[in-house]
C-alpha cells in the first residue's frame, strides 16, 4: 500500500473508495464468507418493505445494552449520514476512541472522527481552548464540508456552551465564518433508567 502523503489526507467516504481499499475490502470479504453483492442488494431492498416495518412495529419488548445508548454516539451516526462530514466530539480521547472502536467494528471498515481531547486541565478551566484549537486542525487538516460537533459527559457536567466556544472559534478564524459547524449538548448521564445507572455503578460504560 502506498505511503500516505501528509498533504493529501482524504475523508474516509473518498478513501475507502480507492482501489487498494477495494481489493482489501474484497479479500477481507472472501475470508469472512460474507453474502454476495446480489445478496446484500436484495436484504437492503427488504429493508425498506412494508413486511419489514410490520416487524418493527410488533416487537412487544426491547432490551437496550447502556454500553451502546450513548448520546454522542447516535450524534456520531447522524452527523456521518451527511456527505464529507467530519463527527468532532468535544470531551476526551477515550471517549472518542470506543465510538471509532464501536463503529469500526459494525461497519466492518475504519471509521473516522476527531476529539476536543480534553484533559484535567480542560476539566477545571473549561474547553474553549480545545475547541478553537480542535476545530483549526480537523478544518485544516482533513478538509470537510461540514463538521458536526457533540459532547461527552465531561464537557456537560462542567457546562461548556458549545455555541459560544463554536462563535469564539469563528471569530478567530478557526474555521471560515460561513463554514457549516451544528451542534448537539449529548449528556449521556441524562435519560437513562435507574437499572442502566446501577450498573454504570458496577463499571460499565454509559
Amino acid at each position: 500500500m502506498a505511503q500516505n502523503n501528509v498533504n493529501d489526507i482524504q475523508d474516509h467516504a473518498r478513501l475507502f473508495h480507492q482501489d487498494e481499499y477495494q481489493e482489501l475490502f474484497k479479500a477481507k470479504k472472501e475470508f469472512e464468507g460474507g453474502h454476495s453483492s446480489e445478496k446484500v442488494a436484495e436484504i437492503a431492498d427488504w429493508t425498506k418493505s412494508w413486511e419489514y416495518r410490520e416487524k418493527n412495529f410488533a416487537r412487544e419488548a426491547l432490551t437496550v445494552n447502556p454500553a451502546k445508548a450513548c448520546q454522542p454516539l447516535g450524534a456520531i451516526l447522524a452527523a456521518v449520514g451527511f456527505e464529507a462530514t467530519l463527527p468532532f466530539v468535544h470531551g476526551s480521547q477515550g471517549c472518542v476512541a470506543y465510538f471509532r472502536s464501536h463503529f469500526t467494528r459494525h461497519f466492518k471498515e475504519p471509521f473516522s472522527a476527531v476529539s476536543s481531547s480534553m484533559t484535567e486541565d480542560a476539566a477545571v478551566f473549561g474547553g474553549q481552548l480545545n475547541m478553537i484549537e480542535g476545530l483549526a486542525t480537523s478544518y485544516n487538516l482533513y478538509k470537510p464540508k461540514m463538521i458536526a460537533v457533540c459532547t461527552t459527559c465531561m464537557a456537560e457536567v462542567i457546562g461548556d456552551d458549545l455555541q459560544a466556544f463554536i462563535s469564539n472559534a469563528k471569530a478567530a478564524n478557526s474555521v471560515p465564518q460561513t463554514f457549516p459547524v451544528p451542534y448537539a449538548h449529548t449528556p449521556s448521564f441524562v435519560g437513562f433508567p435507574h437499572h442502566g445507572l446501577r450498573q454504570h455503578d458496577q463499571g460499565y460504560s454509559l
